[in-house]
């Protein structure tokens, strides 16, 4: 019977948490797939985990839905993109340890049509709130809880 080993990718161009994602995966002897485009590009992407690919409007997304299988893992901010990849199959899960699910959809388009509906209007949209120590420690727990959890369908 051959195995599946899980793929983990990160959009990674505002990706808070690279340095737990290492150090996660590193314990669970996985190798996450970086993808940021070439505006973010510093010396220590030229890893062969990381995928430097163009600027266009939403390449990073567009190169990772093309890649992904039902059952990988794609750690984002982008919650949209999130709702695209639970229904393919895929796992998303946000740097602060959230894990996005189908049942998730409704309520994350509401938002996002919302908030873009203010911002047409002209209204200040107030942005997430700030990333601290504790939520890196949390997403820390829940992506090495993911993989515990998963670690049969390898």
């Amino acid at each position: 019977m051959l195995e599946y080993r899980v793929n983990i990718f990160v959009d990674a161009d505002s990706c808070p948490v690279k340095e737990e994602i290492d150090r996660v995966c590193s314990s669970h002897c996985i190798t996450p797939i970086y993808v940021a485009t070439i505006n973010h590009y510093s010396p220590v992407q030229s890893q062969e985990n990381w995928k430097i690919i163009d600027d266009d409007d939403q390449a990073v997304d567009l190169y990772i839905l093309n890649r992904v299988k039902k059952g990988d893992l794609v750690i984002t901010q982008d919650l949209a993109f999130a709702v695209l990849l639970t229904a393919r199959g895929v796992y998303a899960m946000t740097p602060r340890g959230k894990l996005i699910s189908e049942d998730d959809a409704d309520e994350i388009l509401l938002r996002r049509h919302l908030r873009q509906k203010n911002q047409r209007s002209g209204k200040r949209i107030k942005g997430p709130s700030p990333f601290h120590e504790q939520d890196r420690l949390k997403f820390q727990v829940r992506l090495d809880e993911f993989l515990s959890k998963d670690e049969g369908i390898y």
